[in-house]
């Protein structure tokens, strides 16, 4: 009896443990890329994107306008850079249109 609840329990440990792993490994993947919203010298905002440690986007100014014009606000800045991100999270082609600009009332 005492040699079916030790096993018993082992069995649970490695279970559970198998689990948290698991879940760790699926909460992981998701989170492989990060947005970073940075103040532009002068008065503005822009983004950088990380894909775990490693900084694979620097957008210092607003993409598709001629220029070089920052954001005007943080929340501008973050709304492109999380559109961005979910697009490459998608596996979809990330670059960013004036009709997308448009659509989230992105001054520019």
């Amino acid at each position: 009896m005492k040699r079916n609840k030790k096993t018993i329990g082992i069995s649970c440990c490695f279970v559970l443990l198998l689990l948290v792993g698991i879940i760790y490994g699926y909460m992981h993947s998701i989170n492989i890329y990060r947005l970073e919203v940075t103040r532009i010298e002068g008065s503005g905002y822009g983004y950088k994107i990380y894909e775990r440690k490693r900084l694979i986007i620097v957008q210092p100014f607003i993409p598709v306008v001629s220029g070089k014009r920052p954001f005007q606000s943080v929340q501008d800045a973050q709304c492109i850079g999380n559109l961005v991100l979910e697009r490459m999270k998608a596996g979809k082609e990330f670059a960013i249109s004036k009709t997308d600009l448009d659509s989230l009332g992105i001054v520019y």
